[in-house]
């Protein structure tokens, strides 16, 4: 439940809060869009990111057990750097998203995230 809730609030931040830039980023969008860094930026990118992805599962199985306000928000932000910044980052990397909307939509998500962490405790043992 808590996850289509969060789902709702990011829906309505990208079309209420963050609309004119995905609709500029939408049209945008051609055959040989690059991301906007050099090969190697992009490379060093690719090989991290499954390193960060890696440490961040790693680090959520080992504070699964705890329930307190504390580890849900470190929980929630752990789950946003694999499950938002990571695949945004993905996306500029490949070329499919610019920079500026992938921030915007990851700032976004981390602050639903975070202000959403409190509660988890409450529903995981209720």
């Amino acid at each position: 439940m808590l996850g289509v809730v969060f789902n709702l609030l990011g829906w309505l931040g990208n079309n209420l809060l963050l609309g004119d830039d995905w609709d500029a980023a939408n049209a945008g969008v051609k055959v040989g869009f690059s991301p906007p860094w050099s090969p190697l930026v992009k490379e060093i990118i690719t090989v991290v990111s499954d390193f960060i992805y890696a440490f961040t599962l790693i680090s959520l199985f080992a504070m699964a057990g705890k329930r307190t306000v504390g580890t849900a928000i470190k929980l929630a932000i752990l789950v946003w750097v694999i499950g938002v910044a990571i695949l945004y980052m993905v996306l500029v990397n490949a070329g499919f998203l610019p920079i500026d909307v992938a921030w915007k939509t990851s700032l976004l998500a981390l602050t639903i995230f975070v202000l959403g962490a409190p509660i988890l405790p409450a529903v995981i043992k209720g």
